[in-house]
């Protein structure tokens, strides 16, 4: 064994880090034997930079890649003002000070992807490893990767961290080149994709002109300022540029504008015609974790493609929840709650009931009312709408049912009397339950067909 800090880092734990390298410049300031620069080399790194201080280790690194140092905190900014990328796993017994390092000499603009004991982020003991949690909390992510070096050539117990940082822009030189596609780069979104790549371009082109814009108005802040002072008026007297009435540095402004950009492009998706209210719980915490990556367009269909590509999954995920939603009401009671015996369980009903979805405090026609039941009905069209086919956005609200009275504010539903809507007839009581049937044998058969593969149930004999 090479030393006590040699731990190589195994290719299932450099898959889950997310790496994206393409093209890019990248920097290795702990390599080890190489494993991360194989990565990078095999996944098209323009160039990998690497470090490494043991002299045998040096010397497989050197075959690799090009070996800048032997001594990474040596390494000065000057140095590596071309790298786009740095991707480490160092030594765990003073990660904090490696990572803190390339932070501070890293270009603008470059990510930083790091491995290290996940109580690094958590022990205040020392200036470097506090400074470091500020550090991710304002730039970047962090992720508990659990025990994976538990299986590992060397191997350790230690929950790792993986840490991703992104450098910001300040200066008025930076070009913006990385934010955009180049022309070898491939596009993973065709005609049929979410976005266009027009409009994922234009909007990519206004936060960068945004942010440009900035310099110029600070330019003009500064040159007003210089002549307020010549004249004697300037004693005291500030010119700032602000938003929201805040002053505000580029710095600030640039990572304001960032996250909005990131809310407004996943508005522009409208993920939540497609998903549950619960999926999509798990989506917006998603997209929180986005809202630190840099606004470009590669970032941005990385995200997509990650969306896109567990669609599936997710809609999966759906259709259990939509079903499981009404089946925990059954005779089974295997939800500890009080149920309906016309509820079967594992085995959504061709009738179903659903409790408290109704308002009968408005004379004699009920209201369907903005609840969680009523959310859970939406639910379940949306998870028909994906086994069957059929775009959500095609169907009607419940207030549009044939027969309903409409009013300025709410729908009113004459009691026990069947409605059409959808995928099914209803009709509501003045108890405020609501009676559901499916309106076609088939696709009740092709819902209940999906919900029993996403949970690996066996159906009754009947289908």
């Amino acid at each position: 064994m090479f030393d006590k800090e040699f731990y190589p880092t195994p290719r299932h734990v450099i898959d889950r880090m997310g790496i994206d390298c393409h093209g890019k410049v990248c920097l290795e300031p702990s390599a080890g034997k190489g494993d991360i620069i194989d990565y990078l080399n095999e996944f098209g790194a323009k160039r990998v930079l690497s470090c490494e201080r043991h002299p045998d280790l040096s010397k497989i690194a050197a075959t690799k890649s090009q070996l800048i140092s032997d001594d990474w905190f040596t390494v000065t900014s000057a140095e590596i003002s071309h790298v786009q990328l740095i991707v480490m796993n160092p030594p765990f017994s003073n990660a904090s000070k490696h990572i803190l390092h390339a932070w501070k000499i890293a270009p603008e603009g470059c990510e930083i992807i790091a491995l290290c004991n996940w109580q690094t982020l958590y022990n205040d003991r020392g200036y470097s490893r506090s400074e470091l949690a500020e550090i991710v909390n304002n730039y970047g992510s962090k992720e508990n990767l659990g025990d994976c070096f538990s299986a590992a050539e060397r191997k350790t117990n230690v929950e790792i961290g993986l840490i991703h940082l992104f450098k910001p822009v300040v200066s008025q030189e930076f070009d913006f080149d990385g934010f955009y596609y180049t022309d070898d780069d491939s596009i993973s979104m065709g005609a049929n994709g979410i976005m266009p790549y027009n409009e994922i371009r234009a909007i990519v082109n206004s936060y960068v002109a945004a942010v440009k814009c900035f310099d110029r108005f600070r330019a003009i802040a500064d040159e007003m300022n210089s002549y307020t002072k010549m004249t004697g008026f300037g004693s005291g007297f500030t010119f700032n540029v602000g938003y929201k009435e805040t002053i505000c540095d580029k710095e600030s402004f640039a990572k304001s504008m960032q996250i909005h950009c990131w809310k407004h492009v996943f508005n522009k998706l409208n993920i939540e015609k497609f998903v549950t209210s619960g999926v999509m719980q798990d989506i917006n915490r998603f997209i929180q974790s986005q809202q630190a990556y840099p606004f470009t367009m590669r970032n941005i269909y990385r995200m997509i493609d990650i969306i896109v590509g567990t669609r599936d999954q997710i809609m999966n995920k759906a259709i259990v929840e939509a079903i499981d939603n009404f089946t925990k009401y059954t005779h089974e009671n295997r939800y500890g709650v009080e149920g309906w015996k016309t509820n079967e369980g594992h085995l959504l009903n061709t009738k179903f009931i659903v409790n408290w979805i109704a308002d009968c405090n408005y004379g004699l026609r009920i209201r369907i009312w903005n609840c969680q039941n009523y959310d859970h009905i939406k639910d379940l069209v949306k998870a028909i709408c994906y086994v069957v086919g059929v775009d959500y956005a095609n169907i009607p609200a419940i207030e549009s049912a044939s027969g309903a009275q409409q009013t300025n504010e709410y729908n009113r539903f004459m009691p026990n009397q069947w409605y059409d809507w959808g995928f099914f007839q209803f009709k509501v009581f003045k108890k405020g339950t609501g009676h559901f049937k499916f309106k076609d044998i088939k696709v009740w058969e092709q819902l209940n067909r999906a919900y029993a593969k996403a949970k690996g149930n066996v159906l009754p004999e009947k289908f």
